[in-house]
Formats: C-alpha cells, structure tokens, sequence
C-alpha cells in the first residue's frame, strides 16, 4: 500500500511548558458500528467507565463511514482535510499527522490492535506503531497477524482483548515509560456472530417514531430507494447487542489487568464507535446518512483524579480525541488539528457533517454535507458528482427532534428558512481548518 507523506516537514509534538513527571497511559477502545443507547448490555463497562468516569451523551462523528471516521479520530482533522474520504482511501492517510506519530515522537510505547481500517494490509505494521495485532474483521475463526505472524483466533472479541492484556503485561517490564495502545473491535460489525453463551439473548425493541415513518415523499429521491422495516432492524439490533456482551467481558479483563498492575490511576480510557447504524429508521439500513442514529455514538472516559465523574452535555466529536489525548499527555500537536481538548472548558455550537460517494458503501448513496446545530436544526446539502447542489433538507430539531419532517419539501413555503444564509455557512465549513472549524 502506498503513503502518501506532505511535502512540508512537520514537527513531532512538543511539551507545553515543561514536561508533566507521570504522562498517563492512553488506551483507546473502539467499537464498530455501536450507536448511542446499545451500551446498557455492558454494565462492568459502564461501572468503570461512566460510574467512574465521564460519559458524552451528546458524542457525534463527523463522517458516518467507517474509515474516514477512523482518520479522524486518529489525526483530529475533518475528512476534508485528513483525505480519506472513501473507505479504500487510507492511501492517503498522512501518518505523520497523527495521534500515534505525536504520542511516539514523544517518547511513548504504541501498539495497534484489531481492526485499524477496512483496506489495510494487516501484515504490515502500522507507521508510529511499535507492535501489531491486526484483522481484517470477523468473529469465529478471524485471522490476525501479530507482530509479523500469522494466527486465527477462535473468537476475535475474545483474543482483541487478550492481545491487548499481554502487551500491558509486556509494557509495564519498563514503567518509565507511558504507552499507548488503540484496539479496534469487529462488534457489533454485520454479519454478528455472538458467542454461543449469548447467541439466545432476547433484547425485544418497539421502535421511534422514524422506524414508524410511513410518508417518505419529503425525503430526498435516494432515501426513498431504501425499505427497512423495523422488524427487520430490530434483529439488527439484537445481533449487534449479543455481540456487545463479549466486549463486555473484554473490557473488563483489561481492568483488571491495569488493576492487577496498579495503573488504573494512571490511564486515560476512551471509549467510543467510529458510527453509529441505521434499524429502519426512514427506511434506512447500514449507515452513510444524514439522520442522526448514524452519527450518535457513545463516547466515555475516565482518568481518575484527573477527570470529573458524570455526564457532560456538550456536543463532542470525533474530532476531539486526538486533541484530547495530547493535551492529556501535556503535548502540543506538531500540526493543525480541527477538533478540540475535552479537558478544557468550551462549548461548540455546530458540528459539520460530510460525506462523499463511495462505491464500497453502495454507489447509490450521494455526496452530502450538513451542518447541525442541537436543538435548533439540521441543514443538509445533496451534490452530483460535480459539486453541484440537487436537493436540500432542513429540519426543525425543536419540534421534531426524529427528522421526520423536511420543511423544505413539505408542501408549505411559509415554513421554510432562509436558505442563503444556511448555504454560505455550510460552504464555509466545508473547506474549514482548525479554529475555523465548528
């Protein structure tokens, strides 16, 4: 696979001021395709990290897409600067615009394990990792290649979070120095293959009001393409719940792990979704679309003594963690980064979301960007592939949080907004750069 590297030479991420005596560990646990609200079924997760921690109820992505939104949780920036745009874009990926890169340039231990992205070749190692143990997805029987060697592993939740204990166990030989390990988990991923001590879990769901939407004519032409039902998105979400259960057990055997080695104190946790997924909601399934069950994420920390425990309000994003987790570690970031540090106060009010077409996610789902505004209202472009504006949806998030009705096409031209302003304010954000960015 070919790297693309800028040009320009960038520095590695330098100290804000002097040094801080203990920076933390950072472990990232990632999900994949776990929306907001599925997290209930991973109570010993949620007693370390929500009981214990800082929970995100507001968290988004920027990208509802799988890859793209791994680059940004990983650099920071937007997809429209990062420039993995599509899922076999990690081509263009600048590794040296990274979380990784800045965390090992200033001294810490690095180890990728699970699923990294869709394309890439897991028999590589990642750049700015030290050690690997990467798949390409699956639950029974997937294959890994751990540090340059082949292996399968009879179940891949199981052995992501074994992998990830003996690099623990491994690192923590030489306490001087901090680590950081990212692990990639393949659940709740379709096709959910649970444990067979789960696979008879029953997790019955009524539906929202979107799964129940019968009038689609306001809905742009591609949405009306799709048919999910809501029954048929309730299995979805039983077989992605089920699978939840082993990340559940995962987690905790790292607990206990950094417990059993007394650094639990001592490590900044994340856990998150790169996107959330669609059960029938406006007819939709997978994910790649305006509406907000596949932006919603969960996001938690905790980093004991140094995070205060609860719920926190604002309108996270991907685009924070990278400058969360270097602002943790007292670290400036050697390159311009668009999300912002959660450590500190500050709120924002806005949260551009884009996407691109993409072939591997059906060619039938157009490019788009929209800006959202909580409670207030979403704003939403469609494009052809030249760039050109094919339809528009705004909806009133006060009045119908669900996006169910699209003022724009509803019938009645008293109720639309203003779209000029709506249009200038997306255009300008579309090509935003770091404090410039919502």
């Amino acid at each position: 696979m070919t790297v693309v590297v800028a040009t320009a030479v960038v520095p590695p991420a330098q100290p804000v001021g002097a040094a801080p005596p203990d920076r933390p560990n950072v472990l990232l646990l990632l999900m994949d395709d776990a929306r907001t609200g599925q997290t209930f079924v991973m109570p010993r997760a949620l007693a370390w990290l929500r009981d214990h921690g800082r929970t995100f109820p507001n968290a988004m992505v920027s990208t509802p897409s799988c890859c793209p939104s791994r680059a940004t949780i990983l650099s920071g920036r937007y997809a429209h600067n990062h420039r993995v745009t599509q899922q076999a874009a990690v081509d263009r990926f600048d590794h040296t615009r990274s979380l990784q890169h800045e965390l090992h340039a200033a001294g810490y231990r690095t180890a990728a394990v699970g699923k990294l992205f869709n394309t890439w070749d897991i028999t590589r190692r990642p750049p700015n990792f030290d050690e690997w143990a990467l798949t390409g997805g699956g639950y029974t029987g997937a294959d890994f290649v751990v540090d340059g060697v082949a292996t399968k592993a009879a179940y891949s939740t199981t052995f992501i979070g074994g992998q990830v204990n003996r690099y623990l166990e491994r690192y923590e030989r030489d306490d001087a120095r901090p680590w950081f390990i990212y692990a990639g988990f393949t659940a709740p991923h379709a096709p959910q293959v649970p444990e067979p001590r789960y696979a008879n879990l029953s997790y019955p769901w009524e539906g929202n009001p979107a799964t129940r939407e019968t009038d689609r004519s306001d809905k742009p032409a591609y949405v009306r393409h799709f048919g999910r039902t809501q029954e048929q998105g309730a299995e979805e979400r039983q077989g992605q719940l089920r699978t939840l259960r082993s990340v559940d057990d995962a987690v905790e055997g790292i607990r206990r792990q950094l417990e059993a080695r007394g650094e639990l104190d001592n490590t900044l946790v994340i856990l998150m979704s790169d996107n959330g997924k669609f059960w029938g909601e406006h007819g939709l399934q997978e994910k790649f679309m305006p509406y907000l069950q596949a932006e919603r994420v969960p996001l938690l920390m905790s980093w004991p003594g140094r995070l205060a425990r609860g719920n926190d309000p604002r309108l996270a994003a991907n685009l924070d963690i990278t400058p969360t987790v270097l602002a943790a570690a007292g670290l400036t970031p050697g390159y311009e980064v668009d999300g912002r540090n959660l450590l500190a106060p500050g709120d924002r009010r806005s949260l551009l979301t884009e996407y691109w077409r993409d072939p591997a996610n059906g060619a039938g789902i157009p490019p788009w960007a929209s800006t959202y505004v909580p409670g207030r209202y979403r704003y939403t472009e469609i494009y052809d592939d030249a760039g050109a504006v094919t339809d528009r949806e705004y909806y009133d998030l006060d009045r119908d949080p669900w996006q169910l009705t699209n003022l724009l096409r509803d019938g009645d031209a008293g109720n639309d907004p203003p779209t000029g302003p709506l249009a200038a304010t997306l255009t300008r954000q579309r090509t935003c750069a770091g404090h410039g960015c919502p």
